[in-house]
């Protein structure tokens, strides 16, 4: 499972970096890079607690950060440049 997340993620990278709007790259990022960094922990077959909570927080934080990124990049221009 390890390799999977690891190709979903440079995938996602390569994709994002054909596309030229901001909030698409969020998007191909943020799916690809949570869903991957899962895959490489679920792969690692560590302390079943341990992975859990990290399985928990990478799908809590993953699709927060994404959110906060594209809602400062789109309210960003007006509320800091006036």
């Amino acid at each position: 499972m390890t390799y999977v997340g690891l190709a979903l993620m440079i995938v996602g990278t390569l994709f994002s970096l054909l596309k030229k709007d901001f909030l698409l790259k969020v998007h191909f990022l943020g799916i690809s890079d949570t869903v991957g960094a899962v895959l490489v922990v679920l792969g690692l077959r560590g302390d079943a607690p341990r992975t859990i909570l990290m399985v928990v927080v990478l799908l809590v934080w993953g699709p927060f950060i994404s959110h906060v990124l594209a809602r400062m990049y789109s309210e960003g221009s007006s509320r800091w440049n006036t």
